[in-house]
């Protein structure tokens, strides 16, 4: 690594730092908080809005945001990913020492073969990695946007019917951390874009002059609409967990799409990234979908909100 890439490493973990320490502010918000629900969505936002505390978790992450801008511009998403997955032992520390949340041996194993994937991911990148200062077309970026926003939604609203319904299984934070995930995941990838256009064309163009600010507001709002209704139902560590795993995975592959980092030539290097992939996706698989009412932690928040409500 050169000097540039330190810098842009030490910014990297501090922004995932940062962004984590928001996210328990939310978790502590949310015990507050009467219940939150994807169907009303107005109520939702005049709930998280209004509530000093859920602001001032929202400044915290904005702060998060901005390190990881300056970050972007040092480093590629392939060594930066890594970097940012690895501070996920610290919301897991967190949340089992002031929260009491206790992961089983399954959980366990998926964390582990996350953590092996982004060990993968960063074996994977040899010893000249490129910074690239390409953005990809509006249609390109369509491409990434509307899934995501699709995913995001139906979680959103899909998460209420599974819960509330009549014959409802308490959820372990699966499908919250997907959707977070994957709307959180693009609002980090159009942040690249950001860092890129600052990069080549100044603030103003980064600003405001490009697509990707916007994208990565309207992308981060919705992710974390979701991520604060996780966080009042279920774990927080298995909400995170699999939202980094979603959102982290979506950095090294849409990457590539979006801003033309070249994937490893060396054909050994190459293999090492794929087995990333299949460990990430094979540690999203392995995570129990359903807990028991009486062992889930999140449950006591919602009971609480409902005697808000």
């Amino acid at each position: 690594m050169g000097g540039s890439d330190v810098r842009g490493a030490v910014l990297a973990l501090m922004a995932t730092l940062i962004y984590y320490l928001g996210f328990i502010v939310f978790r502590v918000a949310a015990g507050r908080m009467p219940e939150l629900r994807g169907t009303r969505p107005l109520r939702l936002l005049r709930y998280t809005y209004t509530d000093w505390l859920w602001l001032s978790g929202l400044v915290i992450v904005l702060a998060g945001v901005a390190t990881q801008v300056k970050a972007l511009t040092m480093l590629p998403l392939s060594l930066a990913q890594p970097i940012f997955a690895a501070s996920l032992l610290f919301i897991l520390f967190y949340a089992g020492v002031f929260f009491g949340e206790r992961l089983t041996g399954r959980e366990w194993a998926s964390v582990g073969l996350f953590g092996l994937a982004t060990a993968l991911v960063g074996a994977s990148n040899g010893r000249h990695e490129v910074l690239t200062s390409a953005v990809a077309g509006p249609l390109t970026l369509a491409a990434v946007v509307v899934p995501g926003v699709l995913v995001g939604v139906a979680v959103l609203v899909g998460g209420d019917i599974r819960t509330f319904g009549r014959h409802a299984r308490p959820l372990a934070g699966i499908a919250y951390g997907l959707g977070s995930g994957v709307s959180l995941g693009v609002s980090e990838l159009a942040l690249k874009g950001v860092a890129a256009i600052y990069n080549t064309h100044g603030l103003a163009a980064a600003a405001y002059g490009s697509p990707y600010p916007y994208v990565a507001v309207g992308m981060a709002a919705l992710g974390l609409a979701q991520l604060q209704i996780g966080l009042q139902r279920c774990r927080m560590s298995i909400v995170v967990s699999v939202l980094t795993v979603i959102a982290k995975t979506q950095l090294v592959i849409l990457g590539a799409l979006l801003y033309k980092e070249p994937w490893p030539s060396d054909s050994l290097l190459a293999a090492l990234r794929i087995a990333a992939f299949v460990l990430a996706g094979a540690a999203l698989v392995l995570f129990p979908r359903h807990e028991a009412v009486e062992e889930r932690p999140g449950a006591a928040l919602v009971a609480s909100a409902r005697e808000r409500a």
